[in-house]
């Protein structure tokens, strides 16, 4: 077929779309009308379509040869009506679901695959970390759908729109800084999902949904083939993820307790990595070093089970592993360029006790009916430090964050160090709040709640659950800051009995 033709069938199949889009419209009038004062719904339904149109339209007014020399988004969005159903007079005959696990982990796979493509297309250290919070944040909207009990009749829509109002700007900007072939998929990609997020606006007026199939075809407007399918989703360790964001090289392999005999969580091979060159133009830094006594106590604690009358033995020990910890974790992001003025040392090292003391009171492991597993929230973070493998999946090995107390505190510590040094510190947070404690606490609300909840704390009208949550902290620091971290000893009134 000639470019001419190519060209031809395209606009053809883009004025199809569009004919589609107004049929739709046009009959979810008619029931609108049908449904008491529809006067001023159906007005309503029509408004809204003519947001959209301009959009489809202005894809059959571009030149013909560019659209075709390309990604042509509106191919996408074609696609995208097509794979929405019926138009609206098919409504009210069911449709299947995507589940709320579903709907965060197919979105966590697109999301990531985009940030990942797209922040290595950069060599700007501060925007790849605004995209990190596009991507972190977007874990985080996961998160919290998954813990809410409110129905979501389309949570998949409501991840989309949550994350792409955060990641189009960005991706607004990187094109303006690369070249014009580099930046062909990308406003290719801008321009089929600012279509497909000015769609939702017409609900299900005519039919449009954020679908699996819609996603997989976005993504694949900037994804090169060999980064597999854009929806898959697994837990396992991408050294490339943690060196494009500034984490270097993965940490220390885990060593797996004694005192777990059931299976650890496998991550599936990871068939989806792809090579940016942009991510390895330095020299990647040392791993973290561990001397061979703190390996001696991190393997003694990580087969180690306290009762109650263990603790004036077990607290003083694992002080020690997570002072080790934090003061390693703190030489290591030094060496690899990550450094944190040396007036803060002491306020990060109480961070990293009082942390681990409000999440876990200092254990990973308990005994539930009987079997030892590692301690887990009830919306999955685990181990020493509670930390998300649904938001770091990829950052860290998610057998080791459950299997092994040195290594969960290690990634706990080094969370905890990314947030103080890039927002805490970054957004002048004690400045703003005018008391050097307090890039404790926004540290910890960040580490609690994700990138959005930074200044939490000091926020008078924040629910009543994170005001405790962030108030059980502050007394928790400002024990260990005054040198009485042992009183964590007080929260063990679970720990089994001495047999």
């Amino acid at each position: 077929m000639t470019a001419l033709g190519a060209a031809t069938a395209v606009r053809v199949r883009v004025a199809g779309a569009v004919r589609s889009l107004v049929g739709r419209a046009t009959a979810a009038g008619r029931i609108l009308l049908g449904r008491g004062p529809g006067g001023r719904k159906l007005q309503s339904a029509m408004t809204r379509s003519c947001t959209l149109l301009p959009l489809l339209l202005a894809g059959m007014a571009m030149p013909a040869l560019a659209r075709d020399s390309g990604p042509n988004p509106w191919e996408v969005v074609g696609e995208v009506l097509r794979q929405s159903g019926k138009p609206a007079a098919d409504l009210r005959r069911p449709r299947p679901a995507v589940s709320k696990v579903e709907a965060a982990e197919l979105w966590d796979a697109v999301l990531t695959r985009l940030v990942k493509h797209t922040a290595g297309e950069s060599d700007d250290a501060a925007r790849r970390q605004r995209f990190l919070l596009v991507l972190l944040s977007g874990r985080h909207d996961g998160v919290a759908l998954l813990a809410s009990d409110v129905p979501v009749p389309e949570p998949l829509r409501e991840l989309f729109l949550l994350s792409w109002d955060r990641l189009a700007p960005e991706l607004r900007q990187l094109v303006q800084e690369l070249d014009s072939q580099a930046a062909k998929s990308l406003r290719a990609l801008l321009e089929a999902g600012d279509a497909l997020r000015a769609a939702q606006a017409l609900g299900d007026a005519i039919g449009l949904r954020v679908t699996p199939q819609a996603l997989r075809e976005l993504a694949r407007l900037v994804l090169p083939e060999s980064a597999g399918d854009p929806l898959a989703y697994d837990l396992a360790l991408d050294p490339d993820l943690r060196l494009l964001f500034g984490f270097g090289p993965p940490l220390p392999a885990a060593q797996p307790s004694r005192l777990l005999r059931s299976s650890l969580p496998a991550a599936t091979a990871d068939n989806a990595r792809w090579f940016i060159a942009s991510a390895f133009a330095a020299p990647a830094p040392a791993q973290l070093a561990i001397d061979p006594e703190t390996a001696a106590l991190a393997r003694r604690l990580n087969d180690w089970l306290p009762t109650r009358s263990d603790l004036p033995d077990y607290l003083p020990a694992m002080r020690t592993l997570l002072q080790r910890i934090a003061d390693a974790t703190w030489q290591q992001r030094e060496g690899a360029g990550r450094a944190i003025e040396p007036r803060f040392n002491e306020l990060y090292r109480d961070l990293v006790l009082a942390t681990a003391w409000q999440e876990s009171c200092w254990r990973q492991f308990v005994r539930r009916k009987g079997k030892v597993q590692p301690i887990q929230s009830g919306i999955g973070a685990v181990g020493l430090m509670q930390v998300y493998p649904r938001v770091w999946r990829g950052f860290y090995d998610v057998a080791g964050l459950h299997g092994d107390v040195a290594y969960n505190g290690r990634a706990g510590a080094e969370i905890l160090h990314h947030y103080l040094r890039d927002y805490a510190l970054a957004r002048s947070e004690a400045a703003a709040a005018g008391d050097a404690d307090d890039l404790a606490r926004a540290t910890y609300a960040v580490y609690n709640g994700g990138p959005g909840h930074l200044n939490r704390y000091r926020q008078p009208t924040q629910r009543a659950g994170l005001r405790e949550i962030d108030s059980s902290f502050l007394q928790k620091y400002l024990a260990v800051k005054a040198g009485k971290e042992l009183e964590v000893g007080k929260c063990f009134s679970g720990a089994d009995p001495a047999r």
